[in-house]
């Protein structure tokens, strides 16, 4: 019996997986002529794939990855970001170092 976990399994062991978070650039205050839209960019949970911990308390370990800022609107299913977000993670595996 193999005791490998599915992606199903991780996102039940972390519901935070299952969404994509934006972030909306904040404006300069002083630009009053600033025509261009407010960048963004996104955060996404992911897994990664070779870090466990020490055995015997072997769990996953989870990375917030970070995208570029880029001109475009957020999409209907993606949610508002908190960087609450990240130190709860923190807080749940501990330090990666």
């Amino acid at each position: 019996m193999e005791l490998n976990r599915t992606q199903f399994d991780l996102a039940n062991y972390n519901p935070l997986m299952k969404d994509v978070f934006y972030e909306l650039e904040e404006p300069e205050r002083n630009d009053k002529y600033a025509l261009q839209p407010r960048r963004m960019r996104t955060h996404m949970l992911k897994r990664i794939p070779v870090m466990f911990d020490e055995p015997p308390n072997t769990q996953p370990k989870f990375r917030w990855m970070t995208s570029e800022w880029h001109y475009a609107n957020p999409t209907p299913q993606m949610k508002k970001w908190n960087e609450k977000y990240r130190s709860a993670l923190g807080r749940m595996q501990g330090s990666m170092i």
